[in-house]
């Protein structure tokens, strides 16, 4: 069901950031091959994306500099789960305001996780651009008048 597609459109439709470049995601999946096809999914659409494999990668990637412009985040991972990583994320100043997509496969969501919205996995390509969309140009349109 995964599949990527290049588009013109999406990439001249696409915000950017405040310094013009590409908006950066970040996807937080333990399965390799699901996080690297989402990126890759991402990339042909003009995004900047790297993959982590769980929660304490993740913060690594972010505490060293690597802010973002959006979180796809999975739950379950070993280490640092989604739900440890997602505290740990609105503790810090520099990171609180990322806004954060779960993607679960889940039927049902064991405890309440403070996130912007929902994806069920195997997500549609289509539907993640189109959520991956709104979050970026909800966050290019209140960074750009604060």
């Amino acid at each position: 069901m995964v599949t990527g597609r290049k588009s013109r459109s999406r990439r001249a439709d696409r915000a950017t950031t405040l310094t013009g470049a590409a908006p950066r995601i970040l996807v937080v999946e333990d399965d390799i091959d699901l996080g690297e096809t989402v990126c890759e999914i991402l990339r042909m659409s003009g995004y900047r994306a790297a993959h982590a494999v769980d929660g304490l990668v993740a913060l690594e990637m972010l505490g060293a500099g690597g802010l973002h412009d959006l979180i796809l985040l999975d739950l379950m991972m070993p280490r640092m789960d989604g739900w440890a990583f997602r505290a740990a994320q609105l503790r810090d100043q520099r990171l609180k305001d990322i806004p954060v997509v779960v993607l679960s496969a889940m039927g049902e969501i064991p405890k309440a996780i403070d996130a912007n919205s929902l994806l069920r996995k195997p997500v549609d390509p289509k539907i993640l651009l189109d959520t991956v969309e709104k979050f970026i140009r909800r966050r290019s349109g209140s960074s750009r008048s604060k």
